[in-house]
């Protein structure tokens, strides 16, 4: 395809470097392909080595010519500094990784027809102008200001050009693509974007944009804006913009300030991705997450269940008692509360595994677990303390109720009957109720003195803890 058509008004009277400006624009010609084809970025930085080659013989010849021509030695100046800025911006451009983004192309050829505009018309033309014996220079003519010449009419169509071209490539990008001024108001919209909103694209730059944008996400996008106007740094952000059917979806947008090659700000162009897919993922992802980390909690909840539990009687086991008699301890203590502790013991347990197995032994351990269990307010706390022994925690309760208590246990289960086993299981116990400045250590101690005199004076009976 051709980006610019070369035309005789192009031509300043001087064959060699008409010819050279020929050549220049078959490499804008070459470059555009690349680009709006969607070439390699290899191929598009050789076209830019060889526009390097063309900057060394074509500049070289220009100041050759203005050394022999009675040119301003200011304008000679003028003249070489221009073809070093060139060539700076040409070596710029090269090194660019995102030479193939459309914002940045737009640049590149903005930047190649522009220098084309006022090489030619203005420079060169004073070259010639020079070597014919003419005034060279703008200034002399007003009319200048109010005319423009067959040849700058055609570079200016040309320049306009540039802006057709653009929005070629950009119609044909899948992305949505936007371009505003430097106050940020937008005129133009490209055709993924006109069409994912709904809207024509010769109506596009009437609407009121922001009307398409989610209403949580506007004033926060809307701010964003504003910010980049002044600070004129490229940003991404991600908001939801309303789709043709109503629906909401999440773009990705990268938004960059428009700088000329003379550093001045022209304004914004945009770039945006549809991420709803992502999004979408990201929200299973995360309530996978959610539900795979409740899960854990729940299992670890059960595990850290079965490890305050004593796996055979289903009551709390050692480790339970341990924790629990510890904080019951320390609460009794700092708000001078009661707490009594029942030690109990199923006596000669040792003759009932003897006689009928183990295996009617667990199930003895089973129904006085489940016995002591019964009546048991939520505050207490029944664990197994290790074979047939069983601690009971009661906060909140002297040791003279504990007592009521415990006898009353003692009793129900010298009442209860187990089939495998003839004759009744009793059990001893003693009694403790906590002191002042007394561990929870200590408090077992005395439970288990108690419980002592309680088997030495006969068995299946209750005895308190007689305080030395």
């Amino acid at each position: 395809m051709q980006f610019f058509y070369w035309n005789n008004g192009f031509e300043i009277g001087i064959p060699e470097i008409d010819v050279q400006h020929r050549g220049l624009v078959d490499l804008i010609n070459a470059l555009a392909a690349v680009i709006v084809e969607g070439g390699a970025l290899p191929d598009a930085q050789a076209l830019l080595g060889r526009l390097m080659e063309y900057a060394e013989v074509h500049f070289g010849g220009e100041e050759r010519l203005m050394d022999t021509c009675p040119l301003d030695e200011e304008e000679k100046i003028r003249h070489r500094e221009a073809h070093r800025r060139f060539v700076e911006k040409a070596q710029e451009i090269l090194l660019r990784p995102d030479l193939m983004h459309t914002e940045v192309a737009e640049q590149v050829l903005e930047f190649l027809t522009t220098w084309l505009i006022s090489h030619i018309l203005h420079s060169d033309m004073k070259i010639a102008q020079a070597i014919a014996h003419k005034e060279p220079g703008i200034t002399g003519d007003s009319q200048r200001f109010f005319e423009i010449s067959p040849v700058e009419r055609l570079l200016l169509g040309a320049l306009t050009e540039t802006e057709r071209r653009f929005r070629l490539i950009a119609d044909n990008a899948s992305v949505l693509i936007w371009v505003s001024d430097a106050t940020g108001k937008r005129g133009f919209f490209n055709r993924a974007w006109c069409d994912f909103v709904g809207v024509k694209e010769e109506l596009a730059h009437k609407v009121d944009w922001t009307e398409f944008v989610h209403p949580d996400d506007r004033t926060a996008y809307q701010a964003k804006i504003s910010a980049l106007l002044i600070d004129l740094q490229p940003v991404e952000t991600e908001y939801r913009l309303r789709n043709s059917n109503g629906s909401y979806h999440w773009l990705l947008e990268r938004i960059r300030p428009r700088i000329d090659f003379n550093n001045v700000f022209l304004g914004l162009v945009s770039a945006a991705t549809d991420i709803s897919n992502i999004k979408q993922a990201e929200v299973l992802i995360n309530q996978s997450s959610f539900d795979l980390e409740k899960q854990i909690a729940e299992r670890t909840e059960q595990l850290e269940l079965l490890m305050l539990m004593d796996p055979l009687t289903g009551v709390g086991n050692r480790r339970q008692l341990s924790r629990r008699l510890n904080e019951e301890v320390i609460r009794a203590h700092r708000y001078q509360r009661p707490l009594t502790v029942v030690f109990f013991d199923i006596d000669h347990f040792k003759r009932v595994n003897d006689t009928y197995g183990h295996a009617i032994g667990d199930v003895a351990l089973v129904r006085v677990a489940e016995s002591l269990g019964t009546g048991l307010r939520d505050c207490d706390l029944l664990c197994r303390f290790g074979g047939e022994e069983f601690i009971i925690v009661l906060p909140e309760t002297r040791i003279d109720n504990a007592y009521i208590v415990a006898e009353r246990m003692r009793e129900d289960i010298a009442r209860m009957s187990i089939p495998e086993i003839p004759g009744a299981i009793t059990i001893s116990a003693g009694l403790a109720e906590l002191m002042m400045d007394e561990s929870d250590e200590q408090l077992v101690v005395r439970c288990d003195k108690a419980l002592y005199r309680a088997k030495e004076t006969g068995r299946n009976r209750c005895c308190m803890d007689e305080p030395e």
